[in-house]
């Protein structure tokens, strides 16, 4: 089994909506070219960093490919 990880760190703050947004559609593109490449989506786990004094969320999500299909 092969396994692949994508991470995304967007900003939390309302100030940063558009840098959010962004960062937010991100994960999507990289996640339909995986599973086009035959992955299935484990798990995603979001975490809360603070960085400095400024706030983000780290989404990491977990994919597998069996190639015994």
């Amino acid at each position: 089994m092969e396994f692949s990880t994508l991470q995304t760190t967007p900003p939390i703050s309302d100030l940063e909506h558009a840098t959010r947004t962004r960062k937010n559609a991100e994960p999507l593109d990289d996640l339909r070219v995986h599973v086009r490449a035959g992955y299935t989506l484990a798990s995603t786990l979001t975490a809360t960093v603070t960085v400095t004094g400024t706030n983000y969320v780290t989404i990491i999500d977990t994919l597998t490919k069996d190639h015994a299909k």
